[in-house]
């Protein structure tokens, strides 16, 4: 990050020069504050207001203007003067704020992420007075001037598009985009006010409607500008405008915050001399469209957020054994037919999902937060003896866990209220979840217990899931109980950055009923994340390609089960066996589009691949060698959309998502062709560099008689493909000189 001090009209400001971005700030009143952030060839792109890069309300005073409909412009910041600002290194820049009458201090620290277009903020506000003062509202940023260039007014329906992600049980990565009139914000007034479009989550669950990410396109000078917040608590991100005394004459903003009565009803009390610090945020902008904003934070993501790993590869070959295939109902009998057929595949790591601790003939569920292994599902040996045969079959070892919660009918169930979460007098959650309060050293201790136990018996890696959502928060442990939710969720991540030191050798795996829970507060603290519940194969594409502009491809583990017994049909195993079934598996088609799913990410297998035929056992072989020798190039790479996004119910469309290197010169390609009646795709390509000669190669499936036809037109960078039935795909090399 440079730094260059420049005049222009009798007017002083600072720029901060980083990854071809511009970060301004203009002389006021009250000091240096943020106006502008765009490109660097729109470094001298109109800041119509300045104003220091956060948003701060207390009790007893006025919020600011239009306080029911935007966030974005709360009256203290303004009344609040710089008093420092000081380049900490060659990355962090430390911006110090007071109100004097108030006695309050914000300080901004932003940090420009080397070899990525991004900025980090953290911002925390200090009570400096003699006298507690409660808190309403600290954004994580409050980025000013967006979009300030080109000829069009912000507007214009032609101007800016609004992408942004929704999310539901089964249903991930369903990305939208809209402009700006019709998802809310116009010009409405000739006062010198603003509106604004807000996106937010309430509780634990914090993706189970949203992805906490957006990213604004212009349409008109070809750039974007995206924004991540990182907290597995209450989030809220705002697009607004804020307006100047001249009509239409201000700017869009962006704006953040993991902290807001409005939004989640959090407040904080400040005694004299406590901090109290916003949940951290990423934001930057880029010239490009929306597979280039993604690429940044992938950069970001893989630099700065991502855990070290505790072996010397990332994303090993894991089969587990819940989806479509046990369902939580393991017992030796079901087990060692499952463990013999992953090892035969080529898994690494055999993880036994949930069900190990309950009674047979019992559901799963029961029991939950006491942790000891099941008496009468795995014979004489136990559960060391399931361990001890996976270790021999030369798989690593996984186990289950959903460490957050209790039970009522366990015997953790027992222990004081001081030990879970309370709200209105009573434990938060109730029948098989007790939310535990990981504030109290105690519930830590006693996870640690349980995680060393596992360790002891040979366990490798540690999946935990997280199937309900704490709401509103506690009301015991802070101010409010969206504060207390915060704190508890943070104090949680510090327990997992403890169960890393204390066992580095093993990996740590995401769930959160799927992908309900995909935040990067959680994903920079876990090695791994399952995305997704979703059972039916078919429609995994449309999440699979969704999901990629929000997680790492190396951290995301994709669902790949050839052979499945879907939920309904869990109780009727014999189904795989009639020939009805075994027909429908025949040709292999199925088996082969499952594989693919897997390859796009981190590949979850599973499925009761011990019932597969010849042609499909090798299809399932030949795909799981494949990951692994393409595994290096997944986790350097950056996700494509030739086709853009394909809707989850759309089946009778095409999917499609690339993995490119950085410079694009090779690019693992994978097609799906879904219920469409149309046996041609045209798939384009990015052409950054030109008309590039390129070799089109099929990895997968490598069989003769599954070759697809394909052509490409060098002029125009676009690859025909053509799947001459439905429910088909492939997996493509492009090479690129």
């Amino acid at each position: 990050m440079q730094m260059e001090v420049m005049t222009q009209s009798d007017q002083s400001f600072i720029q901060c020069l980083h990854e071809n971005m511009v970060l301004r700030f203009e002389q006021t009143e009250n000091g240096y504050c943020q106006s502008l952030l765009n490109t660097d060839d729109g470094r001298m792109a109109p800041g119509p207001i300045a104003l220091p890069g956060f948003q701060l309300a207390i009790a007893g005073r006025p919020y600011g203007a239009l306080s029911s409909m935007v966030s974005g412009m709360t009256s203290l910041p303004s009344e609040m003067k710089l008093e420092s600002m000081k380049q900490a290194d060659e990355q962090r820049l430390i911006f110090l704020y007071l109100h004097d009458k108030l006695q309050l201090s914000v300080e901004v620290e932003m940090h420009f992420i080397p070899d990525a277009a991004i900025i980090r903020q953290s911002t925390t506000v200090r009570n400096d007075s003699n006298r507690p003062i409660v808190l309403t509202h600290l954004s994580s940023t409050s980025i000013q001037g967006i979009a300030t260039d080109g000829c069009r007014p912000w507007y214009d329906k032609n101007k800016i598009r609004v992408h942004y992600c929704r999310q539901s049980w089964n249903g991930e990565g369903q990305w939208r985009s809209g402009d700006l009139e019709e998802l809310g914000l116009y010009p409405s007034s000739v006062h010198g006010i603003g509106a604004a479009i807000h996106f937010a989550s309430y509780g634990s669950q914090s993706t189970s409607r949203f992805l906490p990410m957006i990213v604004l396109e212009d349409m008109e000078t070809g750039k974007s500008w995206y924004m991540q917040i990182e907290t597995s608590a209450n989030w809220h991100i705002e697009v607004g405008y804020r307006g100047t005394s001249a009509f239409n004459k201000g700017a869009l903003f962006l704006h953040a915050d993991g902290a807001s009565e409005r939004y989640g009803g959090w407040t904080h009390e400040l005694l004299p001399g406590e901090s109290f610090t916003a949940v951290p945020v990423a934001v930057g902008c880029c010239t490009g469209h929306f597979a280039d904003a993604v690429k940044q934070l992938t950069k970001y993501r893989r630099s700065f957020l991502k855990p070290s790993h505790a072996e010397e590869f990332e994303s090993p070959l894991i089969y587990n054994d819940y989806m479509n295939c046990l369902w939580a109902d393991p017992t030796t009998d079901k087990l060692i037919p499952q463990i013999d057929a992953a090892a035969a595949a080529g898994a690494e790591c055999y993880c036994i999902d949930a069900g190990w601790f309950a009674k047979a003939n019992q559901a799963w569920g029961t029991g939950l937060g006491d942790w000891k292994p099941s008496e009468d599902r795995f014979g004489e040996e136990g559960l060391q003896g399931i361990f001890d045969y996976i270790r021999k079959k030369g798989l690593r070892i996984g186990i289950w866990l959903e460490m957050e919660v209790c039970g009522e009918d366990a015997e953790l169930g027992q222990k004081p209220d001081s030990w879970f979460l309370m709200r209105n007098g009573a434990r938060v959650g109730g029948g098989p979840r007790w939310f535990l309060n990981f504030t109290n050293p105690e519930v830590r201790e006693y996870l640690h217990r349980v995680i060393d136990r596992l360790v002891g018996m040979g366990a490798d890696l540690i999946r935990n899931d997280c199937n309900d959502c704490i709401g509103n928060g506690d009301d015991q442990i802070a101010h409010s109980p969206a504060g207390g939710l915060l704190e508890n969720m943070r104090v949680f991540y510090a327990f997992i950055e403890e169960v890393r030191t204390r066992h580095p050798h093993i990996l740590l795996e995401n769930c959160g009923s799927g992908g309900m829970r995909s935040d990067y507060g959680i994903l920079s603290r876990f090695h791994l994340h399952s995305t997704s519940d979703q059972e039916a194969y078919y429609n995994n594409p449309s999440i699979i390609s969704g999901l990629l502009a929000a997680i790492l491809p190396e951290q995301a583990g994709f669902w790949t089960y050839p052979y499945p017994l879907l939920f309904h049909e869990k109780e009727q195993p014999q189904l795989l066996t009639t020939h009805d079934y075994q027909s429908s598996m025949s040709n292999g088609e199925q088996t082969i589009f499952n594989m693919i799913n897997g390859m796009c990410g981190s590949m979850y297998l599973s499925g009761h691949i011990e019932m597969a035929d010849e042609l499909n056992w090798q299809l399932i072989r030949e795909g799981v060698a494949l990951y692994k020798r393409e595994r290096k190039h997944i986790r350097q790479a950056y996700p494509i959309w030739p086709i853009g996004f394909t809707r989850l119910n759309d089946k009778n469309g095409w999917a499609c998502v690339g993995l490119a290197s950085e410079d694009q010169s090779r690019i693992l390609l994978a097609v799906w062709r879904l219920g469409s009646a149309e046996p041609y795709i045209e798939l384009q390509l990015p052409n950054g560099e030109g008309n590039r000669k390129s070799s089109i190669k099929q990895l997968y499936p490598s069989g003769e008689q599954y070759q697809a036809r394909t052509y490409y037109n060098t002029y125009s960078c676009k690859l025909t493909v053509h799947l001459p039935q439905s429910f088909q795909a492939r997996y493509f090399e492009v090479i690129r000189e």
